[in-house]
């Protein structure tokens, strides 16, 4: 292994797409830190995706290609991509994403901050997939120099924080500590799920910069949208998947190695109180929406019988 230039794996989960696949590759392929290797896992496509991919590899060493036999969903994708992974660091890109030149290089050189760092990503910042323009852009989380439950509340705070759309989810992993929490779950929300877990383990470490680009309405979306894109018929996880996600994270709090049983008690406490407060204030959106929807309505009635 190169020690001044240790190898990353970027895993590129893809399933149809061909319209900004090009895009998401170029930008890794321009990176100005060089040595990575790009696995692309394809879940049998049915659109030019496969021709795409084909071409790159044909003409970049770097790039390896696996395409499924059917479409076995995003959560195999991306286990797979992990599986098949043997950088010292490791990374998931979206295929509808894309990066700034310097991003790897930023995301590497932030290990450099603290020793106990596990995950190094950028401010991301958020556009419109059919206008492109901005929408906000995710600052992101860092959790330098507080304890694991700290490190914890932290991210749970920040998830609901309103301006957070994951993208420190696609951010720069140590694989061997990414290692000890996979593989991802088939549930709603498991992206959340994986990083409240490794908050436990370690600190992230987000570059001041937007040095990445995601797509709204691509990948990310809905819980609905996610839970029918994931596979998920439960109608119960559909419906409810707050309380799905907390009685996942009580779970990994009372099995976490870093806190003594004081301190998960505490823990789990408090992520329960702040589930419930959440829980209430989205109750009181959705009554208040409704009402102003209601609203609306009888007052295009009453316009139409003037």
């Amino acid at each position: 292994m190169n020690k001044k230039f240790p190898l990353l794996t970027i895993g590129m989960p893809v399933y149809n797409g061909e319209k900004h696949l090009r895009q998401a590759v170029d930008s890794l392929l321009s990176q100005d830190y060089r040595n990575f290797d790009l696995l692309i896992l394809d879940n049998s496509s049915e659109d030019g995706t496969k021709k795409i991919c084909l071409h790159y590899a044909r003409n970049d060493r770097r790039i390896r290609y696996y395409r499924n036999k059917k479409n076995l969903g995003p959560t195999y994708n991306f286990n797979r991509a992990f599986s098949l992974s043997s950088g010292k660091y490791f990374m998931w890109a979206c295929h509808d994403d894309y990066w700034k030149q310097s991003y790897v290089r930023s995301c590497l050189n932030g290990f450099k901050q603290s020793k106990n760092i596990i995950l190094v990503g950028s401010e991301c910042q958020l556009i419109d997939s059919e206008t492109e323009k901005l929408v906000f852009i995710d600052k992101g989380l860092s959790t330098l120099m507080i304890g694991p439950a700290q490190r914890f509340k932290r991210y749970k705070e920040t998830i609901h924080s309103g301006t957070h759309i994951g993208g420190i989810f696609y951010g720069i992993y140590l694989r061997r500590t990414l290692q000890k929490a996979m593989p991802i779950k088939r549930v709603i929300a498991a992206d959340q799920l994986l990083l409240a877990e490794l908050a436990l383990t370690g600190n992230f470490f987000t570059v001041s910069q937007p040095l990445m680009v995601k797509r709204y309405g691509g990948v990310s979306g809905s819980y609905a949208k996610t839970a029918q894109v994931i596979g998920v018929k439960n109608r119960f996880l559909i419906s409810n998947p707050l309380m799905v996600r907390e009685l996942l994270l009580q779970k990994i709090i009372f099995q976490s190695k870093k806190l003594k049983l004081p301190e998960k008690i505490r823990l789990a406490c408090w992520s329960l109180g702040h589930y419930l407060k959440q829980t209430k204030l989205l109750y009181l959106g959705m009554r208040f929406n409704k009402f102003i929807n209601q609203n609306l309505i009888k007052n295009k009635v009453f316009s139409a019988l003037r």
